[in-house]
């Protein structure tokens, strides 16, 4: 991907891209989507990053514009729901936030870029308190579903401060934002149809992950923690391999680094229901593609995820899905057509889902089929990223 100053066209608007982000995450690969897809003729990216920002290996975003600002520590290793009562009225938190809030502000007040794109939680306090300072348009790509409690109180009052347009990823990002009294646009994620497809390397794949002809397996792709639902597939895995032996699942995805417990407590749990040998823990992954391609079924029994890119990915690899009704999935996966929706924290509902499909090779197929035509026609990255820079076009041109 070429995104340095010389590819950008003269008189091009500059796009401020913000993400505090170390690891990536489903938000800095939609970003990074998003950038590569640019028009270049008319918007010129930077992205504000941390100083230690690891989710750039690999993205070509190495050669574009980068300003390392973020450097480790302070709030920015806090967990949102920690920053009680919020960065506004907490004396430590505020002067925690100072530096990385002055380095950005001096950073765009020197490049002036016509609008600031945040991308994470953090990035819309932070980047959004700066570009408030510098008087420059803000956009909040706003990627999670928060409670109530002291993160979303802190994000509405930021959000009456600084009055930023708004992207939320899935009509169920946009409700949990109300009475913020901001103006938000729905705009799915999407992902690469050419990157996410159907394999013809797929038993060589699958072998390579140590699956016999005979096997089916079930694949979820996340990070490790616990709202992601890995407890409640466990235990549903459990019981649809004693009714099927040959089912396997594989575990794509590491621990958060505020959750190191939770994976040897997955892997404990594992062993206690006596299917260790039947987990494939695969950590994290760059060949996402690849794995999906050589499984069968993907599940993401998470509660109030807020979009769901990775059963996206799954879709698109002609994968059915299963996932709970809760949060953006049902508005992803349709009911019977291209997988089956549970009950949010029921084991027994998604064990009976998930043996459902591994007994019956032609539903998967007929699912696997009508998602990827639905990936095709709703969320294809290319449609999300003109999307994008439509809210750009609308935002640069009030004046």
């Amino acid at each position: 991907m070429k995104s340095r100053p010389s590819d950008a066209a003269a008189g091009a608007a500059r796009i401020a891209y913000v993400d505090h982000a170390t690891d990536v995450g489903g938000a800095e690969k939609s970003m990074t989507d998003i950038i590569a897809r640019l028009d270049r003729s008319r918007y010129e990216p930077r992205v504000y990053c941390a100083t230690d920002a690891k989710w750039l290996e690999g993205t070509g975003l190495e050669e574009a514009t980068l300003e390392r600002v973020f450097a480790p520590g302070g709030v920015l290793e806090r967990k949102r729901d920690d920053l009680a009562p919020g960065l506004i009225g907490n004396a430590q938190a505020v002067g925690q936030a100072a530096a990385p809030v002055a380095r950005l502000y001096r950073r765009f007040r020197r490049h002036q870029p016509h609008l600031v794109h945040t991308n994470t939680l953090k990035a819309h306090l932070l980047g959004g308190a700066a570009a408030w300072l510098a008087r420059r348009r803000l956009l909040w790509h706003l990627r999670d579903i928060l409670d109530e409690g002291n993160a979303l109180g802190m994000l509405r009052r930021a959000a009456r401060r600084f009055r930023p347009k708004v992207i939320a990823i899935s009509e169920a990002v946009r409700r949990s934002l109300q009475g913020g009294e901001v103006d938000v646009v729905v705009v799915y994620n999407g992902t690469s149809l050419t990157a996410f497809c159907p394999s013809p390397r797929r038993e060589a794949l699958r072998a390579a992950l140590g699956l016999a002809p005979e096997h089916v397996a079930i694949a979820i792709v996340g990070r490790l923690t616990p709202w992601k639902g890995h407890r409640e597939l466990l235990r549903a895995f459990a019981e649809v391999a004693r009714e099927a032996p040959n089912a396997r699942l594989l575990v794509v995805g590491e621990v958060a680094f505020w959750e190191d417990s939770y994976g040897p407590e997955l892997h404990e749990l594992a062993r206690t229901l006596g299917v260790s040998d039947l987990v494939s823990w695969l950590g994290f992954r760059r060949d996402v593609p690849d794995v999906l391609a050589a499984s069968d079924v993907f599940a993401l029994p998470s509660i109030d995820e807020p979009f769901g890119r990775a059963v996206v990915e799954a879709m698109a690899v002609e994968l059915p899905v299963i996932g709970t009704r809760s949060g953006g999935v049902p508005e992803i996966v349709v009911q019977g057509e291209t997988g089956l929706l549970v009950a949010p924290g029921d084991a027994a509902d998604l064990a009976k889902a998930l043996l459902r499909l591994v007994r019956d090779a032609d539903l998967r197929r007929a699912m696997g089929r009508a998602g990827r035509a639905r990936a095709t026609d709703l969320f294809n990255v290319d449609r999300t990223a003109e999307r994008v820079q439509g809210v750009y076009a609308e935002m640069l041109g009030a004046g």
